[in-house]
C-alpha cells in the first residue's frame, strides 16, 4: 500500500525528516556505556529517486464526477430530464425541472439524484464494438412530488446548465479507496489510450486517461501498465515506402479505477509527449522497485 509515507513533498524533492534517538551500546559493564547522541537531519530526495504519491485532489473530484455504462440500452432505461418548468429549456440552481423515468423507481422527499450527461463514447479501435459510454456530472437535485407521468424534482446544486436529456442516478452506493496495492499484471496486455476525459490533448504526467481494457483482461485498481508512444511512420528514401519504427517507451500509469472494457488511470511518469492512440502495455516486474516508498 502507499499511502501515508511520512513524508512532505517540498519543491522537487521528498523531505524526510530523521528521528532524534539515543544509542547506547553496552562495553561488558553496567556502568560504562558509549552514549551517542543522534540529531535530526533534513535530507532531500532528487525527483529521481523519491517515490510518486498520488493526492488526494488529483483522483476524488474525478471519481465524484465521472461514471461508465457499458450499453446504450442501460443509457435508454435511465430516468431523463424532461424539461424545466414552464417549458424551459435550461435550468439552473434552485429551479424545478420534469423527470421521466422508464422503470419505476423509489420516490420520497429525502431522495437525492447525481445528475449526468452523457459524453464520450469509446468504441473498440479494431472491432469498433461499444466499450463504453462516458457520464459527467453537471448537477444534483432532490425528489419534490410525482405530477401523473412525471416526477419533479428540484436542482441543489448545478455545475453548469441542466438540459433536457440528462440522465439522473443515485449517488454512489460504494466508497472508492484512494490507496492502492500497486502490482504488473502476470500475463501479457495489449491495449491502447481511448481518450482524456478532461478533454485536454497533451497527455502527461498526473493527467487522467481512458483505456481500451478492463476487468476482462484482467485489470484491476492498482495495476501498474507501461505507455508506449506510437511507432513513428517515415518514408525510406531509397525504397519509397512507409516504414514503422520501433514502440518507444513513454512512461507508466497505474488504474485506479476498471470497469468491464475500459479502465481509467493516472499517468504516473511520462517520458515523452504522449497523445490518444499510443500503447498499453505489461511493464517489467522492476518497475514497481521505484514506485514503493523506501
Amino acid at each position: 500500500m502507499w499511502a501515508g509515507y511520512g513524508g512532505r513533498l517540498v519543491g522537487l524533492g521528498l523531505v524526510l525528516v530523521g528521528v532524534v534517538g539515543v544509542v547506547s551500546a553496552a562495553e561488558g559493564r553496567e556502568k560504562s556505556q558509549d552514549i551517542v547522541h543522534l540529531s535530526p537531519r533534513v535530507r532531500e530526495v532528487p525527483p529521481s529517486e523519491a517515490a510518486p504519491t498520488i493526492e488526494r485532489q488529483t483522483l476524488a473530484p474525478f471519481l465524484n464526477e465521472y461514471r461508465l455504462i457499458d450499453s446504450r440500452a442501460r443509457l435508454k432505461d435511465m430516468p431523463y430530464v424532461v424539461a424545466g418548468e414552464e417549458g424551459h429549456q435550461l435550468i439552473g440552481s434552485g429551479d424545478r425541472f420534469y423527470v421521466r423515468a422508464v422503470k419505476e423507481a423509489a420516490r420520497s422527499r429525502n431522495a437525492r439524484r447525481v445528475i449526468y450527461r452523457p459524453g464520450t463514447v469509446y468504441h473498440d479501435p479494431e472491432s469498433d464494438a461499444l466499450l463504453g459510454i462516458e457520464l459527467r456530472a453537471v448537477g444534483e437535485a432532490r425528489w419534490v412530488r410525482r405530477e401523473g407521468d412525471l416526477d419533479v424534482f428540484e436542482v441543489l446544486k448545478a455545475r453548469q446548465a441542466i438540459n433536457p436529456g440528462d440522465r439522473l442516478l443515485p449517488y454512489r452506493e460504494e466508497r472508492l479507496s484512494l490507496a492502492f496495492s500497486l502490482h504488473v499484471p502476470d500475463h501479457a496486455v495489449d491495449g491502447e489510450i481511448l481518450g482524456v476525459p478532461e478533454g485536454v490533448h497533451y497527455i502527461g504526467r498526473h493527467t487522467i486517461v481512458a483505456l481500451d481494457v478492463g476487468r476482462t483482461n484482467g485489470i484491476t485498481p492498482g495495476t501498474v501498465l507501461a505507455l508506449d508512444a506510437a511507432p513513428a511512420q517515415v518514408t525510406d528514401p531509397v525504397e519509397g515506402d512507409t516504414v514503422s519504427l520501433a514502440a518507444q517507451p513513454g512512461g507508466l500509469a497505474m488504474v485506479f479505477e476498471s470497469f468491464e472494457r475500459v479502465s481509467y488511470a493516472l499517468v504516473l511518469e511520462a517520458s515523452r509527449p504522449l497523445e490518444v492512440g499510443d500503447g498499453v502495455s505489461t511493464p517489467e516486474r522492476s518497475v514497481l522497485t521505484s514506485l514503493e516508498p523506501r
